[in-house]
């Protein structure tokens, strides 16, 4: 389809069952196959992402399968030692940085591709860092990004630093390769982390996979939480069963159509508290004039009357940007999103996407470097009939292009297929929830 229409709502109202989460679900892929005993993965989702990346561990030796939970998976890994093994990542650019990782810790020869998208996203910081503890990784095409030809079992066990400024996912992917080495890895920041939370998806992922992780010493002024070396040593015992839990960064849009139009939403599957990354974003929401409520696996949301202007540091929950943005375009005055540079990296340019998108749309946007100025309300233009809104190929921009729907006349989102990249059923859950005359 080349696009969709989404006739304006005046209300949203119901309960939707969030996805699984992406992130949660990745890192369980990985870590069940490192283990030599079968994992279950219970309730995993299923979406482009995580096929691509189960299908890379499969070709590197891992035993994926189906089963009536979800998926069960196990290893050991090992490539063979014939002939050189093509791992397409397609659009996922966590699955390439945690297979570079997990590549220089496996037997074999390896080539790392993807889309032509994967192929402009930086991976220069991994390659330098796990180069620095002996991998044999070589550059394939363009300096500095995949395509990436990796001579497996070649990174040895002791401390790396890695610079993860661009990306936390150079951070996780080193972590997520510790147990595959004998004596695991101690793994240091040396710079701000981008996206710093989900750091701590991947240490309790860990952690629930049985391994031993150790954080040492006190947070340094200078560097954060990040600066204190990580410590991640494989468990003597593996555990049976991993049960995904639900994705905040899939949540947030539904949750925020009660911005876009007046209404209450419960969305169930979510762990309460949390400290999920994109659940820092409801703060946020409250900010901007939602009541948000929370219990052990479920958060509501609710409308309180008109939007509000917001400025914020929105760095340690990226995926919720495009969302609260589209509220912003609906919402009068000036809103900053500040600290996002890493957005530029995603898998459109979203700081420019969101400009462009939020101009279509009728409201004004303004992309800097490492920021994102958002002035509304979006109006109507007299005359311009039907506008699609440009996704730029890119799941969270088509979210965002959703919500802008929901509150304004004569839109038409562009390629909605975008969205499986990590959930299939977004359009058709937030229909569900919508209530027209």
């Amino acid at each position: 389809m080349d696009y969709i229409v989404i006739p304006p709502a005046t209300e949203v109202r119901g309960t939707v069952a969030v996805p699984p989460s992406k992130s949660a679900t990745n890192r369980a892929l990985v870590l069940a196959a490192l283990s030599r005993t079968p994992v279950e993965i219970v309730g995993p989702l299923d979406s482009e992402d995580t096929s691509a990346l189960a299908a890379c561990l499969a070709s590197m030796g891992a035993s994926v399968a189906a089963s009536s939970a979800g998926l069960r998976v196990g290893g050991p890994l090992s490539g063979p030692s014939d002939r050189e093994v093509v791992l397409d990542a397609r659009e996922s650019g966590t699955a390439a940085r945690f297979l570079t990782a997990i590549a220089a810790a496996t037997r074999g020869r390896f080539l790392l591709t993807g889309s032509r998208r994967l192929r402009e996203r930086p991976q220069a910081e991994l390659v330098a860092a796990l180069r620095s503890a002996g991998a044999d990784i070589e550059y394939a095409g363009e300096e500095g990004c995949l395509p990436l030809r990796v001579s497996g079992g070649s990174l040895r066990s002791g401390s790396i630093a890695v610079d993860a400024s661009r990306s936390s996912q150079f951070l996780s992917a080193l972590l997520l390769a510790a147990p595959a080495l004998e004596g695991g890895l101690e793994v240091v920041s040396s710079s701000e982390i981008a996206s710093a939370p989900y750091v701590g998806t991947t240490l309790d992922c860990l952690r629930a996979f049985g391994h031993h992780v150790s954080v040492e010493g006190p947070p340094s002024a200078a560097a954060g939480a990040g600066a204190r070396p990580i410590k991640v040593v494989a468990g003597r015992t593996a555990t049976e069963r991993y049960d995904v839990p639900g994705d905040y960064s899939s949540a947030l849009p539904l949750l925020a159509s009660c911005g876009a139009v007046s209404g209450t939403v419960t969305v169930t599957g979510l762990a309460w508290p949390s400290s999920d990354a994109d659940a820092g974003a409801l703060p946020v929401l409250q900010e901007m004039g939602l009541a948000i409520e929370g219990r052990p696996g479920a958060v509501t949301a609710r409308s309180r009357g008109g939007l509000r202007a917001v400025t914020v540091s929105a760095s340690h929950f990226p995926d919720a940007v495009p969302a609260l943005a589209a509220l912003a375009a609906l919402a009068p005055g000036e809103s900053r999103f500040e600290g996002i540079g890493h957005l530029r990296l995603k898998e459109s340019d979203r700081i420019g996407s969101l400009a462009a998108l939020l101009d279509r749309a009728g409201a004004r946007g303004e992309a800097g470097e490492t920021n994102l100025v958002v002035r509304g309300p979006a109006r109507r233009r007299d005359g311009a009939g039907a506008r699609k809104l440009p996704t730029f190929g890119d799941h969270r921009i088509a979210m965002a292009a959703a919500l802008l729907s929901l509150a304004l006349p004569g839109l038409l989102v562009e390629n909605p297929g975008c969205v499986a990249k990590s959930y299939p059923g977004f359009f058709r859950d937030l229909e569900s929830l919508t209530v027209r005359p």
